[in-house]
């Protein structure tokens, strides 16, 4: 049984090799290499899943401390959209514990977030014995420019596009007006008899009434009158508040007319953010894509520069379809900045072409061409 379950290092790159239809024994290509037989993969994988999962428990214990700011930072942008679109600026829920449970998950998953840097060298720790020097190097040489581009992808979404499309989506629930509250004479036979025109003349007009006077202020009182309810509206939080007993409320409001109004809940807004970021945080990787190929030969750069046209095209269809408006502004906001990550490409994959073709300082491991 022990030979039946001999996975070592030696038989990998045997076989790749061999796929690769690479000439030589195998002593002589991997002499170098260390030989690990089933129990010590075990043993490796059993010590990096123990530190990736420590690794795991201290960012998410860091972010429950901070969670408060996670939650201003990552809810922000919506409840600004919903503020200045004019709704109620909360978060709904619809299990009793939600609101517990939405406050800690989101504590748990930005300290997983948190830890992808980590748990990535792991498994790359992990991995690393079945790879030859040249190729440990390019993946320490290329890995933490990666991590880079993605992140500035994330942060260019998070950061400028969502605010931008959060307030198109919430504006555009104001366009759509509510159908007019007069029946037909078929709904009126359907329904029952509405309020007619003459019923409705009997009340004299808004203009000759006396509204109800609620004073406006930048900050909420903090002394009450007992046994009385006090109204005002908070212009720093365009609110609608009031004071009743010994607690502080805020009134539901929404655009008047609207047809549509949001629920704002914490889960869909998570996975909306999270699909969004990694989109962007992918796209955002393709001047490393465009060196590796390169640098590996597989595309030149010569034939990244003919195909320019083609990429512009591309980009420009992507950037219609990420954008959340049609306006020109919007689409610029994004396509401006994918072109120019086209562009850095060009450069890297010179450079990698360049660097590719002088290759007389790098060793190469024993039997490779």
């Amino acid at each position: 049984m022990p030979g039946v379950f001999n996975w070592n290092v030696q038989t990998m790159a045997f076989w790749r090799h061999k796929i690769a239809g690479s000439s030589g024994t195998l002593d002589q290509r991997h002499a170098d290499l260390p030989v690990m037989g089933f129990g010590d993969h075990l043993d490796e994988l059993r010590k990096r899943v123990f530190f990736a999962l420590l690794g795991i428990a201290i960012a998410v214990a860091i972010c429950l401390y901070f969670d408060q700011k996670i939650i201003d930072f990552l809810y922000g942008p919506y409840l600004m959209a919903l503020r200045y679109s004019g709704y109620s600026v909360q978060m709904f829920f619809r299990k009793p514990a939600g609101g517990f449970i939405s406050y800690l998950m989101t504590g748990v998953k930005a300290g997983v977030v948190l830890a992808a840097p980590w748990i990535i060298y792991q498994v790359w720790a992990f991995v690393a014995v079945g790879l030859y020097p040249r190729e440990r190097k390019a993946v320490y040489r290329y890995i933490a420019p990666s991590i880079g581009f993605f992140m500035a992808g994330v942060l260019f979404f998070f950061i400028l596009v969502l605010p931008i499309m959060l307030k198109f989506f919430m504006q555009f629930n104001n366009t759509v007006k509510v159908p007019p509250a007069q029946p037909t004479m078929l709904e009126q036979w359907i329904f029952g008899k509405a309020a007619t025109t003459a019923d409705v003349m009997r009340f004299p007009p808004g203009d000759k009434i006396k509204p109800l006077e609620i004073p406006i202020a930048r900050s909420d009182p903090t002394k009450f009158p007992p046994h009385e309810a006090v109204l005002w509206y908070n212009a720093s939080d365009m609110e609608l508040k009031m004071h009743v007993g010994s607690m502080t409320l805020q009134i539901s409001k929404q655009p008047a007319g609207v047809l549509f109004a949001p629920l704002p809940m914490w889960g869909d807004y998570l996975s909306f953010v999270t699909i969004m970021c990694l989109i962007f945080g992918i796209s955002f990787e393709v001047p490393m894509v465009m060196l590796v190929l390169s640098k590996l030969g597989i595309v030149p750069a010569a034939k990244f520069r003919r195909m320019w046209r083609v990429a512009v095209l591309v980009l420009a269809v992507a950037s219609v379809v990420l954008a959340p408006t049609p306006d020109v502004v919007t689409f610029s906001t994004i396509f401006v900045p994918l072109v120019a990550l086209y562009v850095l490409g060009l450069i890297l994959a010179a450079l990698g072409s360049r660097s590719r073709q002088t290759p007389a300082d790098e060793p190469s491991e024993p039997g490779r061409p």
